[in-house]
C-alpha cells in the first residue's frame, strides 16, 4: 500500500474532465484521476522483496494488454486499440489518500529526489520520445516541441543530448511559452 505525498493534474485531467477522452474502469461510472504520482510505500504483501515500508516510490501509468509490446514489457509501445492507463483510460489514477499497486508498477526513488519524484512519470515519457526520435532519425540536431507543458522538461533532456531546441529564448533559456518550471532547471549546457 502506498500512501500518496503529490499528484500532478496536468492538460491530461482537464481533457479527460471535459469528456474529451478516457473511460471509467469496467463496473464504474466514474474515473479517479491523476496520472502522475509520489508516495510512501507504507506495508508490502508477503511476496514483496524489492520494497520495503518507507520507500519512496512513483507508479508507471500504463497498464499491459495484449500486443506483442505488452508482453516483453514495452507498455507504452502498445499497439492495441484498447489500451489501460491509470487515471486516463481504463484504470483508476492516484489523486486518493492511499492506492494498491503490483510492486512491478512501482518505481523506487531515491530520498534525494523526494522533492522531483511526482516529475519522474513526465520525463519518462519525454526521455522514451527521445530515444524513439534517434532510432527512427539518428541525425537529429533540432527539435520544435508543440505543447508548452513539456517544452522545459523536454529541453532538458535534448540539451543534455546535444541537440539544439529550436524556438527557446536567448535571453531567458529556462522559461518555456508558459513559464511553468522556469527557475527549476538548471542552464543549458549546449543548443540553440
Amino acid at each position: 500500500m502506498v500512501k500518496v505525498l503529490r499528484v500532478g493534474v496536468d492538460g491530461t485531467d482537464k481533457g479527460i474532465n471535459a469528456a474529451e477522452y478516457g473511460a471509467a474502469p469496467p463496473g464504474e461510472r466514474i474515473l479517479v484521476i491523476g496520472l502522475e504520482s509520489f508516495g510512501v510505500v507504507k506495508e508490502v504483501g508477503p511476496h514483496v522483496t524489492e520494497l520495503v515500508p518507507g520507500d519512496f516510490v512513483v507508479a508507471t501509468v500504463r497498464r499491459p494488454g495484449t500486443s506483442i509490446y505488452d508482453q516483453i514489457g514495452t507498455y507504452d509501445m502498445t499497439t492495441d486499440e484498447q489500451y489501460f492507463e491509470r487515471g486516463i483510460n481504463l484504470r483508476h489514477g492516484f489523486l486518493t489518500e492511499y492506492y494498491v499497486d503490483d510492486a512491478e508498477y512501482l518505481v523506487k526513488v531515491p530520498p534525494g529526489l523526494k522533492e522531483e519524484g511526482v516529475l519522474l512519470e513526465p520525463t519518462s515519457v519525454i526521455e522514451k520520445g527521445i530515444a524513439l526520435a534517434f532510432e527512427i532519425q539518428p541525425r537529429l540536431r533540432v527539435w520544435r516541441p508543440k505543447r508548452a507543458s513539456s517544452w522545459n522538461i523536454l529541453s532538458c533532456g535534448l540539451s543534455w543530448d546535444g541537440i539544439g531546441i529550436s524556438g527557446r529564448s536567448q535571453k531567458r533559456p529556462w522559461t518555456s511559452p508558459s513559464g511553468a518550471w522556469a527557475s527549476q532547471l538548471p542552464p543549458s549546457s549546449g543548443g540553440v
